[in-house]
C-alpha cells in the first residue's frame, strides 16, 4: 500500500470548500457535519511574499510559466481558527484556502450554538447565489481552414489491444510516436482505485514510480487500493499500459489518485472532498485534474440543486473547478450519466463550470449515449463541450481481464489523456488556448448543440491549431 508522502499530507492541510442553500452560520454537509465560512485570514502566520511555505516548486512554476499571480486565495487559512474550532470539541474534517472554511464535525447539534460567540465565523453568510439571470447562448466558435491537407500517420508505438476504437475516434495514436505524457502529472478525483497497486494494467505505473502519491478524502487515510472499481477502471482508461490488452492515452503520465466519494452516500460533503482535493493537487503543481465524479442530486433531497441553480456558479466543486483553472491547471469532467431521467437529464457539477472540459460519450457510431447526460446550463452555455466513447468503453477488470464498461466517465478519461498529451507538446499553450483547441477540432465545430457539444475532437487537428497559436506568439514576441 502506498503511503501519501509528506507533501501531500502538508498540502492537505490547507483545503475545502463551500456551497448553497441558505443565508446561515453554518451548512448542514451530511448527517453530523457542518460548513462554516471564516471571516478573514488575518493573522494566519502566512505572507504572499514567501509563497514556497505553502506551495510546492512545481505549483509555483506553474504559476511563473502562465505568469499567474500568488494572490490571497492561494493563502491557508488562519490555524487559529481551526485550533478554536477544535477546543470546543469539533473535530474539523477539513479546511479550504480557496473558499475561506472548514467542515466539521460533531454528534450534538447543539455544540452549533457555541458559533455565535466566534466572530471569526461570518454569521450570516450567504451559503448560494441569488436568482441568476440567464445569458444569451453562445454562438459557435469557428476553426481556421486547416482541415485540407492534413494527414494521418498510423506509426504508432504501442498495441493498444481492446483500447483501438477509443484511441482510433480521437486520433491520437501519432501523436503517442513522440507524446505520451511523459513528465506531465495529472490528479484523479473518483470513489477510489481497486487493486490498482497490483493489477497487470498499471503495473508499469507503479514500477515506474509514476503513481507519485494517493489519499482518501472521504476517511482521511491514504488507503485507496481497497475500494472504488469505478475509480481504477478510469485510470485504465487514461494511464494503463499493458501492451496487447489495453493502453490507456497518457500511458507515460505520473499520477496522484485522490479518493472524494463515498458509494455508500450521496452528501453535498462529497462536494468539499472534491475542493479539498483539487486544492491539494494545486498545491502539488499537477497539469490537470480528471474528475471521474459528479454531483447535483443527494440523499437529503432538500440540499439538491435546483435547475437555475445548475449555472456553474453555485455548487461547491464547480466554484472550485473554476478556481483550479484560474491557477493554470486544465479540468476534465465527465458530463455526466442522467441523460435517460427525464426529471434531470442535466450535466452535473464540475461539469457546469465555464472553465471545465465536460465530456459526454457515444457509441462507436458516434451516436449519443442515451444516458449520457445534456444541457444547456442554467444560464444558456453549451454543455457537454465535446464527445468520446463512453458506449462499451473497453476497461481493466478486478481479475486481470479486459471487459467493457458504458459511462461519461470513461470518456472524460481517455479524452483527458489526449488533453495531456497536447498540453506536453505545446508547453507554451494557456489552458484557454487548449480548450478552444479541443472545441474547435470537434467534427460539430460549426454546429454546437446541447448533446454532442462541438462533438469529438480530432487531436491531430488540435495539434495543428495550436501550432498556427504558438507561431503567432512566437512573431507577436519577436516584434516586441
Amino acid at each position: 500500500m502506498k503511503t501519501i508522502s509528506k507533501t501531500i499530507m502538508m498540502a492537505a492541510m490547507f483545503v475545502f470548500g463551500i456551497t448553497a442553500i441558505a443565508s446561515a452560520q453554518y451548512l448542514k454537509v451530511s448527517p453530523d457535519q457542518y460548513a462554516v465560512k471564516f471571516t478573514d485570514k488575518d493573522n494566519n502566520g502566512y505572507t504572499l511574499d514567501l509563497p514556497e511555505r505553502f506551495l510546492t516548486q512545481k505549483a509555483l512554476d506553474r504559476r511563473a510559466k502562465y505568469k499567474i499571480a500568488i494572490d490571497n486565495y492561494d493563502l491557508p487559512v488562519n490555524q487559529a481558527y481551526i485550533d478554536s474550532l477544535k477546543s470546543l470539541g469539533f473535530r474539523v474534517q477539513g479546511t479550504s484556502r480557496w473558499l475561506n472554511c472548514a467542515v466539521i464535525q460533531t454528534q450534538d447539534p447543539d455544540n452549533l450554538q457555541k458559533l455565535k460567540a466566534l466572530s471569526f465565523i461570518a454569521q450570516d453568510y450567504q451559503w448560494i447565489a441569488a436568482k441568476n439571470e440567464p445569458k444569451e447562448p453562445q454562438p459557435p466558435i469557428r476553426r481556421p481552414r486547416l482541415r485540407e491537407g492534413l494527414f494521418s500517420l498510423y506509426g504508432a508505438v504501442y498495441d493498444y489491444g481492446e483500447g483501438w476504437d477509443q484511441m482510433g475516434m480521437l486520433n491520437i495514436c501519432r501523436t503517442h510516436v513522440t507524446f505520451g505524457g511523459q513528465k506531465m502529472t495529472v490528479a484523479v478525483l473518483d470513489d477510489g482505485f481497486y487493486k490498482a497497486d497490483k493489477l497487470k494494467c498499471f503495473a508499469p505505473l507503479q514500477k515506474e514510480g509514476r503513481v507519485l502519491g494517493v489519499y482518501d478524502f472521504v476517511d482521511n487515510d491514504s488507503t485507496v487500493y481497497d475500494c472504488g472499481v469505478h475509480g481504477m477502471q478510469v485510470l485504465s482508461c487514461l494511464a494503463g499500459k499493458w501492451d496487447y490488452h489495453l493502453v490507456g492515452t497518457a500511458p507515460e503520465a505520473g499520477v496522484y489518485l485522490f479518493r472524494t466519494e463515498d458509494d455508500a452516500t450521496e452528501n453535498i460533503l462529497e462536494e468539499f472532498l472534491w475542493a479539498f482535493a483539487a486544492e491539494t493537487a494545486d498545491s502539488l503543481g499537477v497539469d490537470m485534474i480528471l474528475s471521474g465524479v459528479g454531483h447535483h442530486i443527494f440523499d437529503d433531497t432538500s440540499a439538491s440543486y435546483r435547475r437555475e441553480q445548475c449555472d456553474g456558479n453555485t455548487a461547491i466543486s464547480d466554484i472550485a473547478a473554476d478556481r483550479a483553472a484560474s491557477k493554470g491547471i486544465v479540468v476534465i469532467a465527465n458530463a455526466g450519466d442522467n441523460g435517460d431521467d427525464f426529471r434531470y437529464p442535466w450535466v452535473s457539477s464540475p461539469a457546469n463550470a465555464d472553465s471545465v472540459l465536460a465530456v459526454g460519450g457515444v457509441n462507436r457510431d458516434k451516436k449519443l449515449s442515451f444516458t449520457s447526460s445534456i444541457g444547456p446550463t442554467a444560464d444558456g452555455r453549451i454543455k457537454p463541450d465535446v464527445c468520446a466513447l463512453g458506449v462499451r468503453t473497453a476497461v481493466q477488470d478486478t481479475t486481470d481481464q479486459i471487459t467493457y464498461a458504458t459511462g461519461t466517465s470513461y470518456a472524460a478519461a481517455t479524452l483527458a489523456g489526449c488533453v495531456l498529451c497536447l498540453m506536453q507538446q505545446h508547453p507554451k499553450a494557456t489552458v484557454m488556448e487548449i480548450l478552444m483547441a479541443v472545441r474547435v477540432s470537434g467534427d460539430r465545430h460549426n454546429n454546437p448543440d446541447n448533446e454532442f457539444g462541438y462533438g469529438i475532437p480530432d487531436f491531430e487537428l488540435a495539434d495543428r491549431i495550436l501550432d498556427l497559436i504558438d507561431l503567432i506568439r512566437y512573431y507577436k514576441n519577436k516584434q516586441n
